[in-house]
């Protein structure tokens, strides 16, 4: 008698420090063509974003991954110097990678978007209006990748091998 009295006070004691937990919800489309000649891709992306939170969103992140290769200022780039990695911060600009060419809608309409302040490889997304709890948009954009050497990362390519 006394186990399950213990056990029912713990699950009573624990149960208002839970969060219910979520997860948004991202389907892509992506249409995409490799240049293996100058190691670069042009694209065009759709994807469905469905608000699974319980907040209404007036902006969403995406990561531009490729932007991590740009530059000796990237998270990535402090994480391999801090692995005594020097491929990055020694790359020509000619192995170093990253996205361009972006312009953002939803549902069909212009948003404003920018980088954040901190990180180039992000995004921020600012809806025209609010994404309701439960509420779906359609995010677009065309995008153009130069890929990066495969010598600095998994990201990359390595003569002819992507």
């Amino acid at each position: 008698m006394k186990k399950a009295a213990f056990i029912l006070l713990s699950a009573i004691a624990t149960s208002g420090f839970t969060q219910e937990y979520f997860q948004q919800e991202v389907n892509y489309k992506i249409d995409v063509t490799l240049n293996d000649k100058d190691n670069t891709l042009s694209a065009y992306e759709e994807f469905e974003y469905i608000n699974n939170s319980t907040t209404a969103l007036d902006k969403i992140y995406i990561h531009l991954w490729p932007n991590a290769y740009k530059n000796t200022e990237t998270a990535l780039a402090h994480q391999l110097i801090d692995m005594n990695n020097t491929s990055l911060e020694y790359a020509s600009e000619e192995d170093r990678g990253y996205i361009d060419s972006l312009a953002f809608q939803v549902d069909g309409k212009d948003v404003k978007w920018e980088y954040d302040a901190e990180h180039i490889d992000i995004a921020v997304i600012h809806l025209n209006g609010v994404l309701k709890p439960g509420d779906k948009i359609t995010v677009s954009t065309p995008f153009k990748v130069k890929i990066p050497s495969g010598d600095i990362s998994r990201l990359g390519h390595v003569g002819e091998s992507f």
